[in-house]
């Protein structure tokens, strides 16, 4: 549930801290104000587009900050995201005049993709342009899956699809170009029998590189070896005994200046180490050997590298790796040209991507009957009664998501033959239709927040009546924030923010506050009566309010049975 909701430099409202509560929560305010700005925002803290017109004109940057308690769900994606655990959640983002976009959950900075995925488990807003969406047959089927908890078994569908495609495209491909792999597989073949001669080892040619190296410069090595011999121990003035002289030499001084004894120890520590590395060098002298017939053999074995490197435009040390792949592509031609093989595979992919779009037209098809019996009751509270909505999944050619496309039909009224929606729905139909189905779909969303932005556009009167009161009786279970104009909507709510517009200094700003009961009545009166505020009006609006709480009463004695 949203908690806090902070707003720096955005848009219009220079600074805005918006503590939120459960039930359902209404805002409200006149035309312009700038209601939609919460919803705008709260887009953005998870994971919406950013953009710099979001910024208030003369800010350097706007920041959206966002605190939501933990549900199991929630903490369960935190944990598998490497995030902080603890019963809240604070989501923030910021975006500067240069476009530049930052995110962080928990103070721990993420990318947007992720916040957005962890806003999918917080929020659930429904546009007040959704009812646009329902008109796209791609966008119902969403809705079914959506409401059949088919989605896992719809992506199964399409990866089987996916594999199902690329046996086709082999299959296609060895049957089609017949000519051209025949002639690939006979290249590659005579470049294969040229490194049999050959035959490169991974780091080979490195090896004998410097192996090679070594050899060739054996006199050379052997001469500055000697010559570092004699410098060290063998030569009358070599450093061993230069360095023994000089100790002794101070040795005897420290005899009447005991500061130079430190100095002694340090040239004999200094003779050890000179008479050590002249052993060494002088061992490895010894079992150095120009060994004139391993040279000549290392010298033709780099000589086959080299002319096998021009002829086939490769440098030598890449020469094993392209015997791979070399190999490789033989081995799926060899694959490829086994027509019956590939036909087999191709059969057995089909196979499995049909088992898995059956099942899920099972579940889409008991999705569908529950959806279209449930958004059908609603319609009956919404002034369309006898009217009802029925969706079918008419066949259709296999295609990445299943055998099935999806069809909304609406009939108005009793007796009306159902028809797609798009050719009978007027504007108001629409959006009823479009609330009834976004009511039924968030009973079923984990989600614990809602957010309704001026849906009930293009309805009034007493459907706007039962509108507030479906938005209220989900608010019950649910925290729901509505964007309304409507006052019976509005009178339904448990709490009402008012957003009001300021112009101060040639300066256009806007700010939000939570109303009492008595600004409530006033406000939703100026909703129903415009500016002419009478004691009729006010009367009405206090009905609307105590009526609200008054079906609330109504439910829990059904509920309670008194």
């Amino acid at each position: 549930m949203l908690e806090l909701l902070t707003l720096k430099d955005f848009v219009i409202v220079p600074s805005l801290i918006v503590e939120a509560g459960a039930g359902l929560t209404c805002l409200t305010g006149e035309t312009g104000a700038g209601k939609s700005i919460l919803i705008d925002a709260l887009e953005l803290v998870l994971g919406a587009r950013s953009d710099t017109g979001l910024i208030r004109e003369g800010a350097q940057r706007t920041e959206v900050c966002a605190e939501f308690s933990v549900t199991p769900r929630v903490r369960k994606w935190l944990a598998g995201a490497g995030l902080d655990e603890s019963d809240t959640v604070i989501l923030r983002r910021t975006v500067d005049i240069k476009g530049r976009s930052r995110a962080w959950i928990n103070a721990t900075p993420v990318t947007v993709a992720q916040i957005r995925e962890l806003g999918e488990r917080l929020v659930d807003i429904h546009g007040q342009h959704a009812h646009q969406s329902l008109l796209k047959t791609a966008y119902q089927l969403q809705l079914v899956d959506g409401f059949g908890a088919t989605q896992p078994l719809r992506l199964s569908v399409r990866e089987a699809w996916l594999q199902w495609q690329e046996r086709l495209r082999l299959l296609h491909q060895a049957t089609q170009d017949t000519e051209r792999l025949q002639a690939e597989a006979e290249r590659l073949g005579w470049i294969n029998e040229l490194f049999e001669e050959l035959d490169p080892k991974e780091g080979e040619w490195e090896e004998l590189s410097r192996e090679h190296s070594l050899l060739s410069n054996g006199a050379e090595i052997v001469g500055h070896i000697r010559s570092a011999a004699e410098a060290l121990s063998e030569s009358e003035a070599s450093a061993v005994s230069l360095a023994m002289k000089a100790q002794s030499d101070l040795a005897a001084a420290a005899r009447f200046d005991e500061t130079l004894a430190q100095y002694g120890e340090s040239l004999s520590e200094a003779a050890a180490i000179l008479e050590d590395v002249s052993r060494d060098i002088s061992h490895h002298l010894d079992k150095f050997n120009v060994d004139e017939s391993r040279f000549a053999e290392i010298d033709e074995r780099l000589s086959m590298y080299w002319r096998l490197s021009k002829k086939l435009h490769r440098a030598p040390e890449e020469l094993c790796s392209y015997r791979e792949e070399i190999r490789a592509r033989l081995e799926e031609l060899a694959e490829n040209a086994d027509i019956e093989a590939l036909q087999e595979c191709e059969a057995q992919a089909k196979e499995v991507f049909l088992k898995r779009a059956a099942s899920l037209t099972q579940a889409r098809t008991k999705a569908a009957g529950e959806l279209s019996a449930a958004v059908t009751a609603e319609m009956q509270k919404l002034s369309m009664t006898g009217g009802r909505l029925e969706i079918r999944l008419p066949a259709c050619e296999a295609w990445a998501g299943g055998l099935e496309r999806c069809e909304f039909l609406v009939s108005g009224h009793a007796g009306a033959t159902p028809r797609p929606l798009t050719k009978v729905a007027s504007g108001g139909e629409l959006a009823r239709i479009s609330l009834a189905i976004a009511v039924i779909t968030a009973q079923i969303t984990p989600v614990p927040t809602l957010i309704f932005d001026e849906v009930d556009s293009g309805i009034g009167g007493a459907v706007a009546e039962v509108v507030g009161r479906l938005l209220r009786k989900l608010g019950a279970t649910r925290q729901v924030l509505c964007v309304t104009h409507l006052p019976q909507v509005a009178a339904c709510a448990h709490n009402q923010w008012l957003v009001q517009k300021h112009t101060e200094n040639g300066v256009t700003t806007s700010s939000l506050r939570p109303l009492t009961r008595e600004e409530r009545i006033r406000e939703i009166a100026r909703m129903a009566g415009g500016l002419q505020i009478t004691d009729a009006t006010l009367q009405a609006a206090q009905e609307l309010i105590e009526s609200a709480a008054r079906e609330d009463n109504l439910d829990v004695s059904k509920n309670t049975g008194k």
